[in-house]
């Protein structure tokens, strides 16, 4: 109630309204205003809408509340999707992951959490090395993987730098599942992360501060990571190679 005391009150004097003019534009009489300003009352749902615009603001920024959620929160709304997928029930991770998306529609950070969860549940649904997978399964991760790349492309035009980011990489490697090259060229290239990772430099000042056992820890977890990478990019040159080979002509 004070927060939106406080809103009404900043808002009013940033655009030059005295109570009176306020209070004139919206029908009522300055008393009114002067409540609203001092958390006496509440406006009248009525009085949301004409008093957002007339204060140049959302009737959510003037209520306070905020779209989003914590990354925490997005996290905690998705593990019983997890749950499900650990008992091998697709549908109810699936359904559960809309659950969610239905409790704070307006998140990103909710819409990033259950897009990686729907791609978690996507690889599960039709893991190589089970041998009980069914047809249904594997359209359940058809399902699951179409709507985690429709989630993920929302992120990628609404979130921050660094969710667009993020989004871009796991959407690269989506297309291509599912045979969207040029998306994922295009997705792929459209990445701005820095060249060199961060990590180098943050291992290389904890180890100048004297801390080296953090150091040591950082520098080894990020060349198990880039020893992976570089891994894979071998694996992708032998095939590349291979397929040349077998090319006639």
């Amino acid at each position: 109630m004070l927060n939106i005391a406080k809103t009404i009150r900043e808002k009013r004097r940033a655009h030059g309204y005295t109570q009176e003019r306020l209070a004139q534009a919206l029908g009522l009489t300055p008393a009114a205003v002067s409540k609203w300003e001092t958390g006496q009352t509440l406006p009248d749902v009525t009085m949301l809408g004409p008093l957002a615009a007339m204060l140049g603001i959302t009737t959510d920024e003037l209520l306070g509340f905020d779209p989003d959620v914590s990354e925490e929160h997005a996290e905690e709304l998705v593990e019983s999707a997890r749950d499900a997928l650990a008992r091998r029930d697709i549908s109810g991770a699936i359904e559960r992951c809309e659950r969610a998306l239905r409790l704070h529609p307006a998140s990103i950070t909710l819409a990033f959490a259950v897009a990686s969860a729907l791609m978690e549940i996507a690889q599960g649904a039709c893991a190589a090395d089970d041998p009980a997978r069914s047809p249904a399964q594997e359209g359940a991760a058809k399902t699951a993987l179409a709507r985690s790349i429709e989630l993920f492309e929302r992120c990628l035009q609404e979130g921050s730098l660094e969710q667009r980011e993020a989004a871009a990489f796991v959407l690269a490697g989506q297309y291509v599942l599912v045979g969207r090259h040029d998306e994922a060229l295009e997705a792929a290239r459209s990445i701005r992360a820095p060249q060199a990772d961060p990590r180098i430099m943050e291992a290389t000042a904890l180890a100048a501060s004297g801390e080296l056992e953090r150091a040591e820890e950082l520098a080894q977890r990020t060349l198990e990571e880039k020893e992976a990478d570089a891994s894979a990019l071998r694996d992708i040159l032998c095939g590349i190679r291979r397929a040349t080979a077998a090319t006639p002509g």
